[in-house]
């Protein structure tokens, strides 16, 4: 009884030892040095002005030259903000050049969180095309690894860490959104494959994985009724007489009404990635916003025909009366 209790407060004890360790913060934030991608609005914004607040010199690469503007009057004078499409090689040689530049000699890049992304094409998957499924891929894959790999000898420099935004949707595929899980999913196979390459170099890789949230601007309920709106008619006629334009109104207002289930704190995203760049014991994956640890306990511990039915009956299906 006695030896019980005592290897169970043996027990408690360490597990609180190794969370308050792997929680706490040990790398100075002066000299920290940056780069994140995707700072025009969202989680990438967000991050920008906290991690630039906390003193650290952030490249913060945005799609749109206006938003340059903006984070240099909501951020100290230590901002760097860079014009960035992570789809061109110029760009991305315009920022290595930028990070080069303000690195003093002898240091390297303490991390790189790469943000940038789309949600890309949305319709009835038949109905889309492989440039389709390319556009996104370009954005949300191709992008992060050629900004990853113009990046890697600063961060081998620095012995930094890369931090990947994925998605719970690189765990699993759904309904009308293929373009975007395909990519999440490339993500996660590529994050893991580059971790392990890595492992003797001193660089680091972590993949964030948050759920819905009601601030995030990716999933748009217009752009995704005026998506498969066009797409299906696309379709041959004997497709769109299968599907039914009916599935399309009853897709539109699911999805709509998903959205308010979402979180509404984004500066959750923001935290785990301030703890994946700072902590002395970082996750390899964060699983971030309401219910993204209990969807993907779903996804993996219930067998795939288990989560095809949930699936069936969660979302509308084609067909007249079916």
């Amino acid at each position: 009884m006695i030896l019980g209790i005592l290897i169970a407060t043996i027990a408690v004890l360490l597990t609180a030892a190794f969370r308050y360790r792997r929680r706490r913060i040990t790398r100075p934030f002066e000299h920290t040095y940056i780069v994140i991608t995707g700072c025009d609005t969202g989680f990438g914004r967000l991050a920008a002005e906290k991690f630039d607040s906390l003193g650290m010199q952030v490249f913060a690469g945005c799609l749109l030259e206006k938003s340059l503007g903006e984070l240099k009057d909501s951020c100290s004078n230590k901002i760097c903000p860079v014009l960035l499409d992570v789809t061109k090689q110029d760009h991305i040689d315009h920022l290595l050049n930028a990070v080069t530049r303000e690195i003093p000699d002898g240091l390297g890049l303490t991390g790189l969180i790469n943000n940038a992304g789309i949600l890309g094409p949305c319709g009835i998957t038949e109905s889309l095309k492989s440039e389709n499924f390319l556009s996104t891929l370009r954005v949300n894959f191709f992008g992060m690894v050629d900004v990853t790999k113009a990046l890697l000898p600063l961060l081998r420099k620095g012995k930094g860490r890369i931090i990947n935004t994925s998605s719970i949707g690189g765990k699993y595929g759904a309904q009308f959104l293929a373009t975007y899980y395909a990519s999440k999913h490339a993500i996660e196979s590529y994050s893991d494959s580059l971790r392990r390459e890595l492992y003797h170099d001193d660089i680091s890789v972590h993949i964030i994985e948050p759920a819905g949230f009601k601030t995030d601007k990716l999933l748009d309920p217009k752009k995704i009724e005026e998506d498969s709106n066009k797409y299906f008619r696309t379709l041959p006629t004997e497709s769109q007489e299968f599907y039914g334009i009916d599935l399309l109104n009853r897709t539109n207002a699911y999805l709509r009404n998903i959205k308010e289930m979402f979180d509404n704190k984004p500066s959750k995203v923001v935290d785990a990635f301030q703890h994946a760049l700072t902590s002395s014991h970082p996750l390899l994956r964060y699983k971030v916003g309401k219910g993204a640890s209990m969807f993907l306990a779903m996804t993996y511990y219930l067998p795939d025909w288990l989560m095809d039915v949930y699936h069936a009956y969660e979302f509308p299906t084609a067909g007249t009366g079916r």
